[in-house]
């Protein structure tokens, strides 16, 4: 039978951190927990060459809690992760979970719902730490707690207008840059867009990715209804980002990443400022953006990788 939603859990740990081991086991145990008990699911935990330690506790926990673990050789990125799960999985909806967040419940099915809108391309909850302020909100309830009382976000993000009209508070809002800690998506997203750019391992390959929903006529929607903790740069304290591109660029890997997007993208703050909200801004509000940049829409499963 097919599920309704297929779930990656995604893990780089190269050095085998107990650190950040410790955060992925408070993942999974939070995960396992309060994950929908009436959508029907594929479970999948991918890591990405860890040490051999760290993967025989990872196959413990595969026993425990009997999802399916994918055990690679090698780093293939963020971007590859996500596209070998697209390409190995069976469900109508996709989800990605890092292994720093603990989800509350209700999160699943509410994105779930969320991506059935039909322009919404992705979905996110908000959370307590993020890079984007417009995604971040502090629960008066202690770190970890589960079933959060999101009223006090729904009036925070209502518009005065709303108020003084009557009208019922917005369930999401609509943006083009989001933190990609969870992220649930259509499966016919994929054949729109295509898949994520594998030349970026790490950094910018959300920002791709939603650019190009945007330029295919979706956005990325900013759950008011569900919520995740999220501990937030694990990977820069554990060293796991800075060797994410070990073997595969020389030098100084952030610039030329950043070259990159560039190549990619030149100019793009002239056409279009990503981390602005779009409230009801589609991309026909952007004609000098669809001409700039059309070419960039969609981008196969099998890609050229310049560096390995």
């Amino acid at each position: 039978m097919t599920p309704d939603i297929s779930y990656l859990i995604l893990n780089y740990n190269p050095d085998g951190d107990p650190h950040a081991s410790e955060i992925l086991e408070k993942t999974v145990e939070a995960f396992f927990e309060r994950k929908s008990k009436i959508l029907k699911s594929d479970v999948f935990l991918l890591d990405q060459g860890s040490v051999p330690n760290h993967r025989s506790w990872l196959i413990e926990k595969q026993n425990r809690y009997q999802f399916s673990t994918i055990l690679l050789n090698r780093n293939i990125g963020i971007s590859g992760a996500i596209n070998l799960f697209v390409r190995l999985s069976r469900s109508p909806v996709l989800a990605l979970i890092t292994s720093d967040v603990l989800i509350t419940s209700g999160m699943d099915e509410d994105l779930f719902n969320k991506v059935q809108i039909n322009d919404v391309y992705q979905a996110t909850p908000f959370t307590d730490k993020s890079d984007l302020s417009y995604q971040t909100w502090t629960p008066s309830e202690p770190f970890g707690s589960d079933h959060i009382n999101l009223e006090p976000l729904r009036r925070q993000k209502s518009t005065v207008l709303d108020k003084i009209l009557g009208r019922s508070m917005p369930s999401y809002f609509r943006v083009i840059g989001s933190e990609l800690n969870v992220m649930f998506w259509r499966r016919e997203v994929f054949a729109k867009v295509g898949y994520f750019d594998e030349r970026w391992k790490a950094c910018y390959e959300n920002n791709d990715f939603s650019l190009r929903c945007f330029l295919s006529g979706g956005c990325t929607a900013v759950s008011l209804d569900s919520f995740v903790w999220h501990y937030h740069k694990v990977t820069e304290k554990s060293n796991a980002r800075e060797k994410c591109y070990d073997g595969y660029i020389a030098g100084n890997w952030s610039a030329e990443i950043r070259k990159m997007w560039d190549a990619k993208w030149p100019n793009l703050d002239s056409y279009i400022k990503i981390y602005d909200p779009l409230e009801k801004k589609t991309i026909n509000d952007y004609p000098k953006l669809i001409e700039r940049f059309a070419h960039n829409r969609y981008l196969p499963f099998e890609q050229e990788r310049n560096y390995y």
